[in-house]
């Protein structure tokens, strides 16, 4: 028997590496290819690091200290080393110690499965659970998940501009989609987390950072070109969006799409284009509002609420009341 938070068995489900034991059952259990995924990861890896679970933790070295802290203090919890490009670094000596105090480890890697450990690959750490846990009882820093955002593209899109973007052909994610209704749910966006933690749901490219450089396209959700749901698990895996709220912000058929790899995405938007721009300008001036929908996506990350993770009830209204069935017109590509 295979258990687990549901974003992950989704992942397990499309590699091949679990299956259904009967369909609709809901009980899961590890194919031939999961069994030889596992041992490979245990010949790779060996036995992950145990800090205490529970009760009061020790206190690490200064510097230590000081690493887990200061990822506490940056929403998107990562430890900075020098090849990370941020201020206030630590080095590697530093790094290893939290690492293998079990307060900071790597994420997979979008495009395979990572070989080898944090001390060979070289990539950036980032808070574990037990390190978020370390920061609240040692720093008294309120550290919870991350807040992550996920935004629809859209269908207009600005020309290739060397004097605004200082690119020819290509042009940053987070300026190429111009229409009205995109631009409504990024203001939102902004307003709900910081934009290192802010995602762009393209249908060709996927969760794409405001800052990648892309060429303008234009690709449906129906269309041959689009992403494969293989690759969106492994860009939410390689986001370890599993242990992050999520909150969504778009049509139907993309927040449809999207709960296959995060069936824990919050989607707060209803109604029609513009009852969901009332929403997101008024979201953007709430931090009341912005607080509830957070606690909404907390629960439903925590499976508190009880209810499926599609249908979220709850959350305060934020614009005119949406007709009945809603609208899903102006679906970005």
């Amino acid at each position: 028997m295979v258990t687990g938070h549901p974003a992950a068995l989704a992942r397990l489900h499309a590699d091949s590496l679990i299956t259904d034991r009967q369909p609709g059952s809901g009980a899961h259990q590890i194919t031939d290819a999961g069994r030889a995924a596992y041992e490979q990861w245990k010949a790779d890896y060996g036995p992950p690091a145990s800090p205490p679970a529970s009760g009061v933790l020790s206190r690490l070295p200064a510097r230590q200290h000081d690493a887990v802290l200061a990822a506490a203090r940056r929403p998107d919890h990562l430890v900075p080393g020098i090849d990370d490009h941020v201020p206030g670094f630590f080095n590697q000596r530093t790094l290893a110690a939290v690492h293998a105090a079990g307060y900071a480890d790597i994420r997979p890697c979008e495009h395979g499965v990572i070989r080898g450990t944090w001390e060979q690959t070289g990539q950036a750490l980032y808070l574990t659970p037990a390190g978020r846990e370390y920061a609240r009882q040692r720093g008294n820093i309120p550290c919870s998940r991350r807040r992550v955002v996920i935004i629809a593209c859209g269908s207009r899109k600005a020309e290739p501009s060397w004097e605004e973007f200082g690119y020819r052909d290509v042009i940053p994610a987070g300026h190429l989609y111009t229409g009205p209704w995109h631009r409504s749910l990024r203001l939102a966006a902004d307003a709900l987390t910081d934009q290192t933690l802010i995602r762009i749901l393209s249908a060709r490219h996927g969760l794409v950072p405001l800052e990648r450089p892309l060429f303008p396209y234009d690709t449906r959700l129906a269309d041959r070109d689009v992403i494969t749901p293989e690759r969106i698990a492994r860009q939410t895996a390689a986001l370890d969006l599993d242990d992050a709220h999520v909150i969504f912000l778009g049509g139907r058929g993309y927040a449809q799409w999207l709960r296959q790899s995060v069936p824990h995405a919050l989607t707060p938007l209803t109604g029609g284009i513009g009852d969901q721009r009332a929403q997101c300008h008024a979201v953007a001036r709430s931090t009341h509002l912005a607080s509830a929908w957070w606690t909404m996506a907390a629960r439903l990350a925590d499976h508190e609420t009880g209810k499926p993770p599609n249908k979220p009830t709850g959350v305060p209204p934020a614009g005119p009341r949406p007709p009945a069935g809603g609208s899903n017109r102006g679906a970005g590509r």
